[in-house]
């Protein structure tokens, strides 16, 4: 088609200029009508360097974690959305259900996702969390709430369920439950409102060392949450296996904290852990970092001071031991990273480089799960957006929300969507590993429309080489 020598906009222009001189008349673009008619061309969306497909359907995906193994090897732990319910408990107990613990692995090489049923712990209420870890020899490790009989009344008159702090073990014969901690006093602090009580183990986060060593962070609740000083005067405490059997100290008792652990460990052996503290204190409400040194004292810092509405997560950089702690800024709408150089610093606010990664045009960050590509150094985190920020912060949508990645490449960070929403919420409690090759893994839940209604399915994609 030929066009004007000017282009559309330059004829316009000019045309109105010599119509302004003299009060002229001029003839019109010959070209305008052709021109107006032809298609317009848009542009093309950018190639998507993500593979997506279904990792496991029928209403699962609930409080989802996402390791890698020293292979590569990746599995995921999770719960069942609905429970069943239970009739152990007596009317005064409270109403119990039993979610379904479920473990899934990627097969190396290939997209497909073997999963098995692992347990299905005796709930007061919903699931209080899961985390996972492998041992040197790929043996996975799933840390819960375990041992859920029935607690006699002489020891805690209204409480029904899981109260010990267990992990389930992958053997040839099935998964092999093995009880870490059973009662607060195991991590004795000298304080008897601290040391009373035998419901441990809530919000469970679990690492394993180079050397083999194990660690377990969990939340003492004392007497269940049944009482107010059960909330008030919860204990964050550490279980530690270095030889045959574990060992358990305080790391931060009597205010309330651990909520929404997650664990790392260095390259020498030394345990990170960050944490939440929800009780409505000015001094003590936050998200924390701590630290245990061999003589089992602790140094801990706070990195945020407002609510938590759910958890951070932490890891330590293969190459130059950084220590990356990732958590939503529920008051900015905003996903956050802490680095920190040296770990003899952890207790010094001023030692911590804290930088926003997010797209200010959404309330975004939800979930935030950082992880290191082992082969090339590449920060990445995996994070849910919700809304856009014009329309405020919480109320997430469809149309908007998504799954997003975030990587820090060449002195900046670079974002890119992973997968978006449907006609139901989508990229929902993400999870980040990268597998033997480097490659970057998320996985994360989506409400899909089934028959009348919606199913919570778990998703998962895989990019490309990150350049």
């Amino acid at each position: 088609m030929r066009r004007s020598l000017w282009g559309r906009g330059g004829a316009a222009l000019a045309l109105a200029a010599l119509g302004a001189v003299g009060g002229c008349e001029v003839d019109p673009d010959p070209f305008a009508e052709a021109d107006a008619a032809a298609p317009r061309r848009q542009p093309a969306e950018p190639r998507s360097r993500w593979t997506t497909g279904l990792l496991a359907a029928d209403n699962v995906g609930r409080q989802p974690e996402l390791a890698a193994a020293a292979d590569g090897t990746l599995g995921l732990a999770y719960f069942a959305v609905d429970g069943v319910p239970d009739d152990t408990c007596d009317a005064s107990g409270g109403t119990a259900s039993r979610y379904t613990l479920h473990y899934a692995e990627l097969l190396p090489g290939s997209d497909t996702w073997v999963t098995q049923a692992v347990a299905a712990p005796l709930a007061l209420g919903q699931p209080v969390g899961v985390d996972l870890a492998f041992e040197a020899d790929g043996t996975p490790l799933l840390a819960t709430l375990t041992g859920d009989a029935l607690l006699p009344p002489t020891v805690i008159s209204a409480y029904c369920g899981a109260n010990d702090a267990g992990l389930y073990r992958r053997t040839a014969a099935g998964w092999a439950l093995e009880t870490v901690v059973s009662s607060s006093g195991e991590a004795a602090t000298g304080e008897a409102a601290s040391d009373f009580g035998d419901v441990v183990g809530h919000w469970p986060a679990l690492a394993v060392g180079a050397d083999g060593a194990a660690f377990l962070a969990y939340k003492d609740v004392h007497s269940g949450s049944i009482q107010r000083d059960d909330r008030l005067r919860a204990d964050l405490e550490l279980a530690v296996r270095t030889g045959g059997g574990w060992r358990a100290l305080p790391v931060d008792w009597g205010k309330g904290a651990g909520d929404f652990n997650a664990l790392a460990v260095t390259a020498d052996g030394r345990p990170v852990i960050a944490y939440h503290n929800d009780v409505e204190d000015g001094a003590e409400r936050g998200l924390w970092v701590a630290t245990v040194d061999p003589d089992d004292s602790v140094r801990r810092v706070r990195l945020y001071a407002g609510a938590a509405t759910d958890g951070p997560s932490v890891a330590v950089h293969p190459q130059s031991g950084e220590v990356l702690v990732a958590w939503y800024d529920a008051t900015a709408g905003r996903p956050m990273l802490g680095r920190l150089e040296r770990l003899d610093r952890l207790g010094s606010l001023d030692a911590w480089a804290v930088s926003a990664i997010g797209d200010p045009r959404f309330d975004e960050g939800y979930h935030p799960r950082v992880a290191v590509d082992p082969v090339r150094g590449h920060v990445g985190v995996a994070y849910y957006r919700c809304v856009e920020a014009r329309l405020g912060l919480g109320d997430c949508e469809p149309q908007a929300d998504a799954v997003v990645f975030a990587w820090f490449i060449e002195g900046a960070w670079e974002r890119e969507v992973v997968a978006r929403g449907g006609d139901g919420l989508c990229g929902l409690s993400p999870g980040l590993a990268f597998d033997a090759d480097g490659l970057a893994v998320v996985t994360y839940g989506c409400s899909r429309p089934v028959g009348d209604g919606f199913e919570l399915r778990l998703e998962w994609a895989r990019r490309e080489v990150l350049r």
